[in-house]
């Protein structure tokens, strides 16, 4: 596994050179969610012993999958030991493939084009099973299976694999978008527990700017954003689509109040965020700059980890989601596996998948608690890991606060067009900066969203 430290660094120039090959293969290019920076070090985890209850006979040939380059190393060790284990107990060889999730779409859209690739492909918060629906093959049978075993699922799950009454994608985990803050730099400005709602964000902001140690969430068109964006959109009552995903609602008084909110928070932020890729708000916590970033637990993991450890590591806290006037709730991210229909080995794809999806404490405890469950029963307290953790254990209630993208209705490909083309970092950078009119920035977003429903109707 390559050292964190010479990891390449996602761009801003990546990510639209990857969107832009994925255009032009499907017409529709989800956005190659970065967000969290270079990968963190941890020491090596073991897979559990069992890789499946039981070696199936009738399996046998090669097994391919494709997945992305996890942010905790570990993880990744964990399941090519998985997969070797599980390969060698059935008698299928197991080869694991992990690429950037900026190569994602693209990869997508070729195999699905070809018809050709991997059996099992691991899509990185980008819509797999809405997008690839008809190269998919149904496997209701696990996810239900998995669902009444393990308690049920949560309803952004359903959301993102359930499409048309059938699930196309198995949701692995998700990836919420909590506060990581300073108490340090919070204790001096007032607020000694964090900041808990984005009013406490703003009240704060300007005296921690000049303290030397501002806020920071990027204002351009990243990943970061579009979380950030629909985060404070949703908690501010407002959507980009109605409940039923049929109609566009972003012409609203909600809207209106989260764009005045981003207009007036943004002269005391860093005063790079205009241009700050995804890796940039990990780096400015990183350097002992910014107090206060909005991002996975990445960023406070890859603290932990350095060597030297930072002394402001000691006061470096984590919050859950912040709340607005309407609701406490943030957008996620999320890793999803689907099995391609015209895989040569599907029995092997979904036993594969049948025997992964017990060991679940196994890959939490090597993502270092990254990878938050969707399934319910996973989420009893003490949870994996962040039950342990004195600073983190606040996490174990995040399930309440997230949402898919679509939200308040389903994550359909519409939605999954204005992420890709960045029309909520739009609207907000263009108001917040002056380019254009608060009426002017609505309309804009509402022609587009309507264009997006247009192209994919609901």
């Amino acid at each position: 596994m390559q050292d964190p430290s010479q990891q390449k660094r996602f761009t801003r120039r990546k990510l639209v050179s990857s969107a832009a090959r994925f255009v032009a293969a499907t017409s529709l290019a989800p956005i190659a969610a970065a967000c969290v920076g270079a990968p963190t070090s941890s020491p090596s985890a073991s897979a559990t012993t069992s890789a499946g209850a039981s070696a199936t006979a009738k399996l046998s040939g090669n097994l391919s999958i494709l997945i992305w380059s996890h942010f905790v190393p570990a993880y990744d060790t964990y399941l090519q030991k998985f997969a070797d284990d599980w390969g060698a107990k059935n008698g299928v060889k197991v080869t694991i493939d992990h690429v950037n999730q900026a190569d994602l779409p693209a990869r997508a859209a070729t195999e699905a084009g070809a018809k050709s690739g991997h059996d099992i492909f691991a899509h990185f918060a980008q819509g797999l099973p809405a997008l690839f629906e008809n190269d998919l093959v149904d496997i209701t049978d696990i996810c239900e299976a998995a669902g009444t075993k393990y308690g049920g699922w949560l309803d952004a799950a359903v959301s993102i694999g359930k499409v048309n009454g059938k699930w196309r994608g198995y949701p692995d985990f998700f990836i919420p978008f909590p506060s990581t803050w300073r108490k340090d730099a919070w204790t001096k400005a007032g607020l000694p527990d964090g900041p808990k709602t984005w009013q406490d964000l703003l009240d704060a902001s300007p005296k921690l700017k000049a303290s030397g140690n501002p806020v920071g969430t990027s204002y351009a068109q990243n990943s970061d954003a579009e979380q950030t964006w629909r985060s404070l959109l949703w908690s501010f009552g407002g959507g980009e689509f109605s409940a039923d995903g049929k109609s566009v609602t972003i012409d609203s008084a909600e809207t209106r109040a989260a764009l005045n909110y981003a207009k007036s928070l943004l002269p005391n932020l860093d005063s790079a965020v205009l241009s700050w890729a995804d890796a940039d708000n990990n780096s400015c916590l990183q350097s002992g700059r910014c107090s206060w970033i909005y991002n996975p637990i990445s960023a406070y993991r890859s603290i932990e980890g350095q060597n030297p450890q930072p002394a402001f590591f000691k006061d470096l806290y984590v919050n859950l989601p912040m709340a607005g006037p309407k609701a406490q709730i943030c957008s996620i991210q999320w890793v999803v596996f689907g099995v391609w229909n015209f895989s040569k080995n599907i029995d092997a794809a979904k036993q594969f998948l049948t025997d992964y999806i017990p060991d679940f404490q196994a890959q939490a405890e090597a993502s270092k608690g990254y990878n938050n469950p969707f399934l319910k029963d996973r989420l009893k307290k003490p949870m994996a890991v962040l039950g342990s953790d004195p600073k983190l254990s606040v996490l174990q209630d995040v399930a309440n606060n997230i949402r898919a993208i679509g939200y308040p209705g389903p994550a359909t490909k519409a939605a999954f067009d204005s992420l890709n083309t960045h029309i909520l970092p739009d609207m907000f950078t263009n108001y917040a900066t002056n380019k254009k009119s608060i009426d002017d920035s609505v309309a804009e977003a509402v022609t587009r969203l309507k264009a997006s429903l247009a192209k994919f109707p609901v």
